[in-house]
């Protein structure tokens, strides 16, 4: 935080910690994440929503994020668009393995 990134948490009825996002001071969204026993409640969609009010009262034009499959779909439903897929390898047990990822974005203005 001292950083200035930007940290949204959903919690649960004990209030332990089931969700987040995180963003960036360059308008990087860097982290969504929803505990797996949490998924299909809606609260990726309030976190992208909570992170986005907090961007526009910013002055940030344009958020952007790497989203997996899986989280494709979050991003799109709350108004992303993809502007490329990304290839790489990443090293395992001493070998390449490849993998991709969604650059996505939404202007904000």
């Amino acid at each position: 935080m001292s950083e200035g990134h930007a940290i949204f948490v959903a919690t649960d009825a004990d209030d332990s910690p089931v969700a987040y996002a995180l963003i960036e001071p360059d308008d990087h969204l860097d982290h969504l994440y929803n505990r797996p026993d949490h998924t299909r409640r809606g609260l990726a969609t309030q976190l992208l929503a909570r992170a986005e009010i907090y961007a526009q009262a910013h002055g940030v034009e344009r958020i952007y994020t790497e989203a997996s499959d899986l989280a494709r779909p979050a991003f799109e439903r709350a108004g992303y668009v993809v502007t490329n897929k990304r290839e790489f390898t990443i090293a395992n047990e001493g070998r390449d393995v490849p993998i991709h990822n969604w650059a996505m974005e939404k202007r904000l203005r």
